[in-house]
């Protein structure tokens, strides 16, 4: 099987997702300065929904039962930073294609824009998952990070999103990829707060990853 090229307002075809509640198509989507974020392709996929909050910022409770938990799960949390801390992941949500192929001279292209709605000490993060042959409930490959508010805040001058990019990733194996290419999207564990096992409760103002075109070139 290939991958979905893009999106269309029809629908999902050919993805998978946590939670329809969490994860939709979209036309437009408003950042936190208030910018109307508009595809080229005409429709994006919205991963997790920043906007599902409380006055106090924490999930509603719709959001909350919906967001999977990350909170231990597999061998990909927590991340490193460069600087000595950590982020752990929270409640999130994804969205994955299973059953591709990545020939080993090919790479997957995605184009996306990473939208932060807080400041620190929370760290919302997005990465993309590798698990070979859809074995999903073993370790996924070394994640490949996309980007997180740690990155925007202290590398990129503190700005709400990074606009559209692309990014080209080579899956780490010896030969073909043959499984499963999942996007997560998680509220981050307080970075400063390095000797703590994160309380799931306690994540609110989630990040929002927006993918407008998926390919393998």
């Amino acid at each position: 099987m290939g991958i979905p090229s893009n999106f269309s307002d029809e629908g999902l075809t050919g993805f998978h997702v946590s939670s329809s509640t969490l994860v939709k198509i979209e036309q437009h989507y408003e950042s936190a300065t208030g910018e109307s974020l508009v595809s080229s392709e005409g429709c994006f996929v919205r991963i997790d929904d920043p906007r599902a909050i409380d006055s106090d910022g924490l999930r509603l409770p719709e959001a909350k039962n919906a967001a999977i938990s990350l909170v231990g799960e597999k061998n990909w949390l927590p991340r490193t930073h460069a600087d000595g801390t950590l982020t752990h992941g929270g409640r999130g949500a994804w969205l994955e294609c299973r059953n591709i192929r990545i020939p080993k001279n090919k790479r997957l292209w995605f184009r996306y824009t990473f939208l932060r709605f807080a400041s620190l000490p929370t760290n919302a993060f997005a990465a993309l998952l590798f698990f070979p042959n859809d074995n999903t409930n073993d370790a996924p490959l070394a994640p490949h990070w996309i980007c997180c508010v740690k990155d925007l805040q202290q590398d990129k001058g503190g700005i709400y999103q990074t606009g559209w990019n692309e990014d080209w990733v080579t899956v780490d194996c010896s030969g073909d990829f043959q499984g499963t290419a999942r996007w997560v999207v998680s509220t981050g564990h307080s970075v400063s707060d390095q000797g703590a096992i994160p309380d799931n409760t306690r994540f609110a103002w989630p990040g929002c990853l927006l993918i407008d075109a998926i390919d393998i070139r």
